[in-house]
């Protein structure tokens, strides 16, 4: 919710502002610093385009970039600029021999951002990102996907042992490498890494339709990727370096409810771990996310408000589900949120960052074949007829799949049928880092990677169950 959550490049230039050559030479290159007080860093790109300048910036830990402001001033010494989509805007003072300025981000709150002249944006060199000497096999493989069309490209790292255990990684939500890429950090090379130096075998692979796998992403649902997973343990059962029946599945998010429907299925895999998955149904856990992470912010938003969102949502599940073409449920979707939008007073847009285009790919993705499975699929049914041993670990912390609603489904299920091991580690977000408050904002801020008591505990599960 702070800052560019969500944002991507915008769909128009800045407004340029007349300004002397000699003036513009001063500002015109690319500026870094970092907001201190969250730790993310903004980069702010400055151009000189037919006597005016031009301004974009990225928030590279927020994997957001090329954010367009809209009005943009500088006198020689004092920069403003604003950019209308996300209320926020800069304000700073150059000093005098044009290396530094000195200023505020403002949106909804104000930090302190002090500006570098740069050559190039820095790259944060995540310290648990896999270093040579690598001392086990990597091989790049390609293998058919789970539907005609489909080739899934992908890493298999094998360690020297001939009898060693071997997972399949399967992503979270959204279009993600086999490296489960977000926010600077590379999750599943660094869980791939960790395994592979301790015995356990590991298949990765860059989702359908995106990188270098092909098919088409746009409209495939959670039991396409499903289907992936499954020619993912066929692919690696076809080989005579892996042994068949020490197989296993290790899923993030979404990838867990692809582990419990391989398991509803009756796979053919040993083993499996849910890693911060859902135990109920995506709308129980879209709505319980929303609030839990506005209930979270920095800035105090009141309960009245907080169901004033609960209920839109309602109206747009309600949208999502109608059976009816992608373009219809959309149009109904947009007049839903433009209703709830005009029923905001403006400190509670404010608030809430919304305003009249900037949550349109948001509300547009509600509507999505992908979101109407979400909305429906509970991983219990398939849970309880599961006769695979799964180990489930969340984090404390976990505001997008948070573990007071799912633990208990689990464990119930546990009690009547024994087949699930449950842990929650404290101090852990939704990505399975030590952290502060568990928001999203976090996420790229932080520089752990994947805390090691985690990667243990998936270790220790694979070898005594795969």
């Amino acid at each position: 919710m702070l800052l560019l959550m969500g944002c991507g490049p915008a769909d128009v230039l800045t407004e340029a502002t007349a300004i002397g050559p000699v003036v513009a030479n001063r500002i015109v290159g690319v500026w870094e610093g970092t907001l201190s007080q969250v730790n993310l860093r903004i980069v702010v790109h400055i151009e000189n385009e037919d006597g005016g300048l031009l301004v974009k910036f990225d928030s590279p830990d927020q994997s957001a970039y090329g954010i367009a402001a809209d009005t943009v001033s500088f006198d020689g010494e004092r920069l403003v600029f604003n950019v209308d989509s996300i209320e926020a805007g800069y304000a700073g003072t150059m000093n005098s021999d044009g290396s530094l300025i000195q200023g505020q981000w403002s949106q909804s709150v104000e930090l302190e951002l002090d500006l570098v002249r740069v050559d190039k944006p820095s790259i944060r060199a995540r310290a648990q990102n896999p270093k040579p000497p690598f001392p086990y096999r990597i091989e790049d493989v390609d293998f058919p996907g789970g539907a005609r069309g489909v080739t899934l490209a992908g890493t298999l790292t094998l360690p020297e042992s001939a009898d060693s255990p071997v997972v399949v990684l399967v992503t979270g939500s959204g279009a993600q490498d086999r490296d489960e890429t977000i926010m600077g950090h590379k999750p599943f090379w660094v869980l791939a890494d960790y395994l592979a130096r301790n015995g356990v075998g590991v298949l990765r692979y860059d989702d359908r339709g995106f990188a270098q796998s092909t098919g088409d992403i746009a409209t495939a649902i959670t039991l396409d990727f499903a289907d992936d997973a499954h020619a993912a343990i066929s692919y690696l059962q076809s080989r005579n370096d892996v042994v068949a029946n020490r197989i296993g599945v290790v899923g993030h998010s979404e990838g867990g409810n692809v582990v419990s429907i391989l398991a509803g299925r009756g796979a053919p895999f040993a083993c499996g771990v849910l890693m911060a998955a859902p135990a109920v149904s995506g709308e129980q856990i879209h709505q319980r996310q929303t609030r839990t992470i506005l209930e979270r912010q920095p800035f105090p938003i009141a309960d009245d408000l907080v169901e004033k969102v609960a209920a839109m949502n309602e109206s747009l599940y309600t949208a999502a589900r109608m059976n009816t073409s992608f373009d219809e449920r959309r149009a109904m979707a947009r007049d839903i949120y433009q209703s709830a939008l005009a029923g905001l007073d403006e400190v509670e847009r404010k608030l809430l960052n919304l305003n009249d285009e900037v949550q349109v790919d948001e509300v547009d993705a509600i509507v999505t074949d992908w979101f109407r499975y979400f909305l429906d699929y509970d991983p219990r049914r398939d849970l309880e007829v599961s006769k695979v041993p799964l180990l489930a670990v969340y984090g404390a912390l976990d505001l997008q799949v948070p573990p007071a609603q799912s633990v208990p489904v689990l464990e119930k299920i546990d009690t009547n049928y024994g087949k699930i091991q449950v842990r929650t580690f404290p101090g852990l977000n939704h990505l399975f880092q030590h952290a502060t408050t568990g928001l999203p904002s976090e996420y790229g801020a932080i520089e752990e990677t994947l805390a090691p008591e985690v990667m243990l505990a998936i270790k220790e599960w694979v070898f005594a169950n795969c």
